[in-house]
Parts: structure tokens; sequence; C-alpha cells
């Protein structure tokens, strides 16, 4: 399915992140503006409830749960603009670093990605495992590689019962 056809993608959707167990929190909302030739422009807003935490010399949005806090960390190089062959920004922009509760560090090694799939009305990501160090030092990363330097080989699929939230999902704003 193409985003063109996905119905509903067009507006406001939440971001959820869940796990096996039930658990699922609304960590903050994505507006869809549709573009042309099947395209989308997005925006996306965290929500106030999250708690804001200096960490490694700068401000981060986090959620914090028995086992880990999760902390946002956007990554937009590129226009906010996905299709249904590329999903790579709105990617970037759902990044997190994973610390431990009472963590005062962030460390590189322990980067939060979401692989997405469009799946309906809805988008879906799972959980892989990612050095953050190409974005933390950008110069460590060849230059024809700067804009997208995440590749295949630098994720790992994350272990669904050791994650905290391993799952993400865009859905309308309605759905439950």
């Amino acid at each position: 399915m193409n985003l063109a056809q996905a119905a509903g993608l067009e507006g406001m959707h939440n971001l959820v992140l869940s796990n096996p167990q039930g658990e699922r929190v609304v960590v903050g909302k994505v507006f869809f503006k549709p573009l042309p030739e099947g395209r989308y422009a997005f925006e996306v807003k965290m929500s106030e409830s999250l708690e804001e935490y200096f960490l490694a010399m700068r401000p981060f949005q986090c959620l914090t749960g028995a086992r880990h806090r999760l902390c946002h960390f956007p990554v937009s190089r590129e226009p906010a603009i996905i299709s249904s062959d590329d999903l790579v920004p709105l990617e970037y922009a759902l990044m997190f670093m994973r610390t431990a509760p009472a963590s005062l560090h962030v460390n590189p090694f322990h980067g939060v990605y979401y692989r997405l799939k469009i799946d309906g009305n809805s988008i879906k990501g799972r959980l892989y495992e990612l050095d953050m160090d190409p974005f933390i030092t950008p110069d460590s990363v060849p230059v024809e590689r700067r804009t997208r330097p995440v590749r295949e080989q630098d994720l790992s699929l994350g272990d669904e019962n050791g994650h905290w939230l391993p799952f993400l999902q865009i859905e309308p704003v309605n759905a439950n």
C-alpha cells in the first residue's frame, strides 16, 4: 500500500510507544499534510508531559519507566517529507536514546531507531538498536553519507522483551 492509498493518513495522528505487555504511552502527535505525487509533509510535536532533562550538555525530552529512560533525539537534516518508498525522514525525526532511569549521562551506543512501515491508515515501527555516534560527531562520517548516515548494517533488531517500549505506532487520533 502506498501513502496515497493509506486512508486517513492526512491530519493529526497520535504517536504511541508500546510493549508486548500491553502498555501504551502517547508521547506526541504527528501532523501529515498531503503533497503532490503521493507524498506527505509531516510535523512531529512531542507531548508536554515528557520531562526535560539536561544530559550531555543539551536538553532532552524524556519518558522514564522502571527499566529505561527514553530521550527523544530528533534529527532533521532534510525536508520533513515522506513517500511510500521513503519513510527515513520520519524515522530520523523519531529517534531516541536509552539510558538508565536515574542516569545523568547518555551513551551514544544506546540509540533507539524505529524502522517504519505503512499499515492501513497507520504507520508502525519496530525498535532497532543503533550507535548514535554519526549524529553526535558528524565529522566521523564520510561527507557523502552525512545527510543519511544510518546504513542497514548499522541497525540491530532490538529484543522486544529486553526493551521497555519496542513498538511505535502512528495512528489516527480517534483510534483506540
